[in-house]
């Protein structure tokens, strides 16, 4: 995918559909403890050492970029002139998923992940006096994990900006974006708080303890309710070795959110290392349950079967996806070519007809085309 915002990551109450009963807890987490950095260092990190990263401030050189960008226009039209520049190529980013950087370093560095990308251009747009905010695109979530197979899911952030014109998106793909998705508003708030985590997760893959803890540390503190960051957290700990503050930092984040199935999985995955079956097989179980009710799940899932040529069990799961969710273009889409393999071509005709229908993006239509093109040149 061509944007990153990192989160890893559920509570112990009992859920409808789990038949296993809650084995025995530990202790009452201890929020203050796990944002100390006393299980990893020996003492608390001091306040003064958070970061106070300036993300939106704007580099001498981007002022005076900005300034010749339609000077006389207004507002929208300054944005849109500035947009068509990007589009011609007068100023370009390249993409780095493991760049979280502020406004000044992606426009200096000219690199950068979606995150990266969209704090700059939220900079940009309000220097030129448009109004611009964060976005929150709740795209599928990407089932991944670092390398010693802590899970982690993937978010995805653009910039919008609205006028009594409408609605303007700007996306770091934005050919691949798809205004299907339910999205959200973030406050600023909110994003860097992202940012911060984002940046805690990078150090800790380049092995800079201290500075992912204070980076990770920080983001809590802007939201210190976002289940995410405190599973980002247990990441940390887990990583590190300390086991207790994982664990706590996990409970904490299904305290807060009690399907965040990373949370579950990576406990799950804690307890059995510690020879906790019981607690492992009752996390396995809740993130199971939760699993098989989320559409996106089974879609991957079917994709799986189907690029295997497992065509039938591909058919299995995306029934169940259509029934959880039948306003998604691409489950629909993928049933179209599952049923076109398994020869039942009157119902691939009914799915493919119906993705059309629900696609409200044109690169997505071309894609669309493009595919069922190749297929029926095929023998």
């Amino acid at each position: 995918m061509g944007w990153k915002s990192l989160a890893v990551g559920t509570c112990i109450a009992l859920i409808g559909g789990c038949t296993s009963t809650i084995p025995e807890q530990p202790a009452a987490v201890d929020p203050h403890w796990l944002l100390s950095g006393s299980a990893i260092f020996g003492e608390p990190v001091a306040p003064s050492e958070l970061p106070e990263d300036d993300i939106l401030g704007l580099a001498p050189e981007m002022r005076e970029y900005l300034a010749n960008v339609a000077p006389d226009a207004r507002p929208q039209q300054r944005l849109a002139a500035l947009l068509k520049g990007f589009e011609q190529r007068d100023f370009t980013v390249e993409y780095r998923a493991d760049q979280t950087l502020t406004a000044a370093e992606t426009y200096r560095q000219k690199v950068g992940n979606c995150m990266a990308f969209t704090v700059m251009m939220v900079a940009m747009a309000r220097e030129l006096g448009a109004d611009a905010y964060f976005n929150q695109v709740e795209v599928p979530p990407v089932w991944g994990h670092d390398e010693e197979q802590t899970f982690v899911v993937y978010r995805h952030i653009n910039m919008v900006s609205e006028s009594n014109r409408g609605r303007r998106v700007v996306d770091f793909n934005l050919a691949a974006y798809d205004p299907v998705y339910d999205q959200r508003e973030l406050t600023d708030n909110e994003a860097f708080a992202q940012y911060y985590s984002n940046r805690g997760l990078e150090w800790m893959a380049q092995g800079e303890m201290r500075e992912a803890f204070r980076y990770l540390r920080k983001s809590l503190e802007l939201r210190p309710g976002n289940s995410d960051l405190w599973a980002n957290l247990g990441a940390f700990y887990s990583r590190n070795g300390r086991n207790t503050a994982a664990e706590q930092s996990y409970l904490q984040a299904l305290q807060l959110d009690s399907r965040h199935t990373i949370a579950m999985s990576n406990l799950e995955r804690l307890y059995r290392q510690q020879q906790q079956f019981e607690l492992a097989d009752y996390y396995a179980e809740k993130a199971r349950f939760h699993r098989e009710r989320n559409p996106y799940y089974l879609y991957y899932q079917a994709r799986n079967a189907y690029e295997h040529g497992d065509f039938k069990s591909a058919k299995r799961q995306l029934k169940r996806a259509i029934w959880q969710y039948e306003n998604d273009h691409r489950f629909h889409f993928l049933m179209g070519l599952t049923s076109y393999r398994l020869g039942d071509y009157e119902n691939s005709k009914t799915y493919f007809t119906e993705a059309f229908s629900l696609v409200d993006n044109p690169a997505t239509e071309r894609a669309y085309s493009r595919k069922l093109d190749y297929l029926m040149k095929r023998p």
